[in-house]
């Protein structure tokens, strides 16, 4: 089987639809790519939220389902594995120090929960 051309993000069948709204609104959603029982395919909606839609796509497969990746966490450890390096040793340093500031507070919260105004 060839690898996806588009949607990488996402686990072996299940497929993403974006549309554009009149309002100018991107609308997202997640689907299982499955067959039944006579072969032909067929489209499961497994929701809007991608951590959900996941957690879904585990149960259909019978799978474990994946790690929590909607939480803050691990935003700071792919920010410091990706970013940092590519910076200066001063800057790296600095922001290592910023990191753990952040994570003493900020590591278990989930993104979509984070307002300018905490940050702040």
């Amino acid at each position: 089987m060839r690898p996806k051309s588009s949607h990488r993000d996402l686990p072996p069948r299940m497929l993403r639809r974006i549309r554009l709204m009149k309002s100018g609104k991107v609308w997202e959603s997640f689907y299982y790519n499955g067959r039944t029982a006579e072969g032909r395919r067929i489209e499961i909606p497994l929701g809007r939220d991608l951590n959900e839609a996941k957690r879904k796509w585990a149960a259909l497969e019978c799978q474990e389902a994946p790690a929590e990746t909607g939480l803050l966490r691990f935003v700071f450890e792919r920010y410091e594995r990706e970013i940092i390096p590519l910076k200066a040793p001063v800057t790296q340093r600095v922001n290592k120090g910023f990191l753990t500031t952040l994570r003493k507070v900020f590591d278990a919260v989930n993104i979509d929960k984070v307002t300018p105004q905490y940050i702040a």
